[in-house]
């Protein structure tokens, strides 16, 4: 055990001393300062300019009515639609740029319900304005104008105000506000986020302080005192601890960052942060960390140069990534038969249950297998990567092969 500490705490001096540990560790927290103070100096002119920057410059609708039902936009809507008597009209109109775009309503609209859109921007854009609400909304009060009470043609214009309520297991219901769901969403979310920054940064440096070892030659000198078992448990916890000293960094900047935001800006009891969910992110960061730590100290050891390794370990990373490419499915369907599956699998378990935690209730027999596979993994990590960690490290100018692998197996 004292070897393991030795190892471990040469470990954490060096890699705390890395200025680009340092810069990335300290990054975070000065961005974080950055748009607090920028808020608080210029409060609600902050919103403002980035309206006026992003907000589109809008000239307008025009339309085409061909099926006779739809007569004068009506007040509310009269500067924005406006009619056309034909469409070489609005189309020459949309070619001189005096309106966005413009649609038309065939003599069979009634029957059919088509409408055919015309822009000049073309791509996605072009189906997400013909497919807009302002449409929808204009279409459905001009067909009902004058035909039915003015009450009822609101509501089917916007049927539903929605009021959700919560009920815990007891079945009574939770008090809360709208935004209450948000310190929920956020935390496993930005523990996800911090896992990869972390994965690719101070596993990083274990990857490149084993490869660097072994090509310069040091790692005789020190296996001549310690065992590859001890070399490798010593560098995983001492980066281990780098890791965590980053993540405690960032939470507690983040924390302090919160409490100036509730000060400043009014917002005690909008956002409620869930110990459950705090918890389940750190359990979640550490055993991933854990994991990945030994793979790429495996890695490290098995390439004959840095690059070599980098390479190996690259297919570690695609794994950890593999969640957030998947992500758009998710935002419909957290219980996804593909997420539920990597939320299983040891290398993506990590970042896939992080992601589903921020976008609803897990149950928890799927939290506790996850959790239980993503500890036996860890436990054989350990003990399959001591082994490739022994033969790999011993190999000068070759990578281990399949017989040399199977051979480290064999061995006691």
């Amino acid at each position: 055990m004292k070897e393991i500490l030795l190892v471990a705490r040469q470990e954490l001096w060096i890699n705390l001393r890395r200025p680009g540990y340092i810069l990335m560790t300290l990054l975070i927290p000065a961005m974080g300062v950055v748009v607090l103070l920028i808020g608080a100096a210029f409060g609600g002119e902050v919103g403002t300019f980035l309206e006026s920057q992003f907000a589109p410059n809008q000239k307008g609708i025009g339309y085409v009515d061909q099926s006779g039902l739809f007569g004068p936009p009506l007040p509310h809507y009269q500067g924005y639609f406006t009619p056309y008597p034909d469409e070489a009209s609005a189309r020459a109109a949309l070619l001189a740029e005096q309106i966005d775009s413009y649609f038309l309503l065939p003599a069979d609209y009634l029957q059919t319900g088509q409408v055919v859109f015309y822009s000049t921007g073309g791509g996605f854009s072009t189906f997400a304005a013909a497919d807009s609400e302002e449409i929808r909304s204009f279409l459905v009060e001009q067909l009902l104008a004058g035909k039915v009470d003015p009450a009822v043609q609101n509501r089917v214009r916007a049927p539903m105000d929605i009021r959700a309520v919560t009920l815990n297991a007891s079945g009574e219901v939770r008090t809360e506000n709208p935004f209450s769901w948000i310190g929920d969403f956020v935390v496993p979310y930005i523990f996800s986020i911090l896992f990869i920054v972390t994965l690719f940064t101070t596993s990083g440096f274990l990857l490149q302080s084993v490869s660097e070892e072994k090509e310069g030659r040091i790692i005789e000198i020190l296996l001549s005192s310690i065992n590859p078992t001890q070399l490798l448990a010593g560098k995983i916890l001492g980066l281990g601890a780098v890791g965590l000293i980053q993540v405690l960094v960032w939470f507690g900047a983040g924390a302090a960052l919160l409490i100036a935001a509730v000060a400043l800006f009014a917002l005690s009891g909008v956002i409620n942060l869930s110990l459950g969910t705090v918890a389940l992110g750190l359990v979640y960061f550490i055993l991933g960390y854990l994991l990945y730590a030994t793979l790429f100290a495996v890695a490290g050891s098995m390439g004959t140069t840095q690059r070599e390794s980098q390479q190996i370990a690259g297919i570690f990373s695609l794994a950890a990534a593999l969640p957030w490419m998947v992500i758009g499915f998710i935002f419909t369907n957290p219980d996804l038969p593909i997420a539920v599956a990597m939320s299983y699998i040891p290398l993506t378990a990590p970042v896939m249950m992080l992601i589903r935690l921020g976008f609803g209730q897990v149950p928890a027999g799927q939290i506790a297998l996850s959790l239980a596979l993503l500890a036996v993994s860890i436990a054989l990590s350990l003990w399959a990567g001591a082994k490739v960690f022994r033969t790999g490290l011993l190999m000068y100018g070759k990578r281990p092969g399949l017989k040399d692998l199977i051979q480290a197996f064999k061995q006691a």
